[in-house]
Formats: structure tokens, C-alpha cells, sequence
């Protein structure tokens, strides 16, 4: 008897075709509240010997960002080499972390429950080492990028509980968890079909729409 490996489903989202499922809400997330985001837009062979392609780009603050959605598929020691040697890119304001980790899109909160953090990764100060800090994409508008969430728990070295956000009780910005309804909320269409087109601004923009009109009924529905 074989095996079945069990693989994630592709999926086509403004006009790019997804690995994942999961990658696609994170686009989805991303279009909901406004921030620039390239998929897949290089892949590096790291000092190492090892090939790494990470998931998305986001331009205005140069921040690479690692999407998984269970800790068996999480190569820490690969994603800690490529955090140390990514290319920096030159940010349009403030430049974020290095590289982030993201998992499942977490259930909005209200605002007493505070705001998201992830696990980012970046250079400590002396350069040749790494240090991590939970980021939230809530304040992203103040300087164009993900915001350092002091009162957060940093949970990098943990695979299971880094693809699980921690939460800031002092920050809230209903903005993000409208983008986290939005994001659950999508529908794509299954499998393969249809041919691979380009980017439909229009339809992309209607999508989004649709998920965040789902998901701030059901952030009324929860208060």
C-alpha cells in the first residue's frame, strides 16, 4: 500500500496562482488593508548550498514574509539562515524585519482582545546574528510597515506556537481584523480550471469588497 501524500490545493488569486490556499488569504489580507505585496518575486541559493523561495514580498518596507500552514512544513534552520542573508531592500519609508513567519489566519478580535503579532526575524545590532520580535500589520499605515509589538510574546524557536500570533492587549486596529474576516471569507475558484489570465484589478477589488462586507456583519454579530 502507498502512501497518499496530501498536497495543498493551488489556487489562482489577482492573477498569480498560489501554491496554497492559505497563501491566497494572506494576498487577500494584504489587498484589505492596503499594502503592496509581490509573490514569489525571487528565490536565492543561500551560503549553505540551500535554495530558498520566500512566499511574498512586501516592497514599501522590504520585509520578506514565509507563509506555513502546520509546524512540520517550518524549516527552522533554513528559514534562520535565510533571515540572516536576504537581501535587504531599500524600504520606501521604514524598513520592517527581515523576514516574517505567518500561519493560519487567526479569528478577528474585538477590541478589547488587543492586536496580532508575528513572529519577525532581523539582524541584531552587531549584524552577524539574529534576533526576533512579535510584529502586527494593525499600525502598518503609521510608517509602511509592520509595527513592533512590545507587549507581545516572542515565540520563535517554538515551531508550533510561532505560526500561532501572539496578542498585544495595548493595541487594537479594527482595520486588521476586518483584513483577518476579509481573508476566512474569500472563495476561490477549485482546482485548475479556467486559463491562467493576468491580473483583473476589478475582480480582485470585488473580492476583497465581498470578504470585508462578510466579515464586518460578523464582527457586528460578535460585539
Amino acid at each position: 500500500m502507498t502512501d497518499h501524500v496530501v498536497r495543498p490545493i493551488e489556487t489562482r488569486y489577482a492573477g498569480c496562482r498560489f501554491r496554497s490556499r492559505l497563501e491566497a488569504r494572506w494576498a487577500v489580507f494584504f489587498d484589505a488593508m492596503g499594502i503592496p505585496w509581490q509573490y514569489e518575486a525571487e528565490g536565492f541559493t543561500l551560503s549553505d548550498g540551500r535554495n530558498y523561495l520566500p512566499d511574498f514580498l512586501l516592497p514599501e518596507c522590504g520585509t520578506w514574509a514565509e507563509v506555513k500552514g502546520s509546524a512540520d512544513r517550518l524549516d527552522v534552520s533554513l528559514i534562520e539562515r535565510a533571515a540572516l542573508e536576504l537581501p535587504r531592500i531599500q524600504p520606501r519609508y521604514e524598513g520592517g524585519p527581515r523576514l516574517m513567519i505567518l500561519g493560519p489566519i487567526p479569528e478577528p478580535q474585538r477590541a478589547e482582545h488587543g492586536e496580532y503579532g508575528w513572529c519577525g526575524l532581523d539582524l541584531a545590532p552587531r549584524g552577524d546574528t539574529l534576533e526576533s520580535w512579535p510584529y502586527g500589520f494593525g499600525p502598518y499605515h503609521k510608517n509602511c510597515r509592520p509595527w513592533c509589538l512590545y507587549n507581545a510574546v516572542d515565540t520563535w524557536g517554538d515551531p508550533v506556537r510561532c505560526l500561532v500570533p501572539s496578542v498585544d492587549p495595548y493595541e487594537y486596529c479594527s482595520a486588521a481584523h476586518v483584513a483577518y474576516a476579509a481573508a476566512r471569507a474569500a472563495r476561490f475558484e477549485h482546482g485548475e480550471s479556467g486559463p491562467d489570465t493576468g491580473p483583473d484589478d476589478e475582480s480582485v477589488a470585488r473580492a476583497v469588497a465581498r470578504g470585508v462586507e462578510v466579515a464586518l456583519q460578523e464582527l457586528h454579530r460578535t460585539r
